[in-house]
């Protein structure tokens, strides 16, 4: 009797033992885990900063074949899922950072899909207040955009615009799929720069306007802060 209690007693504490050790391996599993994805997370913040200061200096620098086209969403070839836009002007950047903003304190992660779906909706009653369709009434904004640009002043050194860059990128903890993140860095950048002329084109342009060609004077700007956001 005494050798079978002493051998069910060691099998209790063998079993006790197992679910111990068991419990340490899991929470240390679980700690590794937790690290790993802070540690990516901390990583894919660092690249979007980098990237979206790469592509502030190049607006700055004026090294593009073409003007930034701002609201243009473009995918980032050399990173899966990753993408970034450039927005222009005080009121285009105000709106973009309240969408960012919308989408961060979205508790279902769709911020900014509700935002899209409103600004829709409002577009859809602008185009029936005037007796448009939803087509028409995007059409007359994109001519009247066309018709502003070309009354716009000649690309000048003196003259500046807020600009931002937004970096999107996959979120680990995403709760649906394509959720992502973001990161905002803004700017003020001369109008010359964003167009991406010489001052020599930009004379030309302002020649052709009508306009008086702009003094020469000043910085083309610099970043000036970083968002995160979802």
């Amino acid at each position: 009797m005494t050798g079978r209690r002493e051998q069910g007693f060691t099998l209790i504490e063998a079993l006790v033992a197992l679910a111990i050790v068991s419990m340490v391996v899991i929470s240390f599993l679980g700690i590794r885990t937790t690290a790993l994805v802070d540690a990516t997370q901390a990583r894919n913040w660092r690249l979007a900063r980098e990237i979206a200061e790469e592509k502030m200096s190049e607006l700055q620098a004026g090294a593009r074949e073409t003007p930034a086209q701002s609201g243009q969403q473009q995918r980032l070839e050399r990173y899966e899922g990753w993408s970034f836009k450039v927005v222009i002007g005080e009121t285009s950047v105000a709106e973009e950072e309240s969408q960012l903003a919308n989408a961060a304190a979205g508790e279902d992660g769709e911020g900014g899909d509700r935002v899209e779906w409103q600004r829709n909706r409002e577009n859809y009653r602008k185009a029936t207040d005037q007796g448009l369709s939803y087509a028409e009434y995007t059409d007359k904004l994109a001519e009247e955009e066309m018709k502003r640009q070309l009354e716009e002043k000649a690309p000048s050194e003196t003259e500046f615009e807020e600009v931002a860059v937004v970096v999107y990128y996959p979120k680990l903890d995403a709760t649906y799929e394509g959720e992502k993140d973001s990161l905002m860095i803004k700017s003020r950048l001369s109008t010359l720069a964003l167009a991406g002329l010489t001052p020599e084109q930009a004379a030309a342009v302002a020649s052709a306007k009508g306009q008086a060609p702009a003094t020469a004077g000043g910085p083309t700007g610099g970043s000036s802060g970083a968002e995160g956001g979802k």
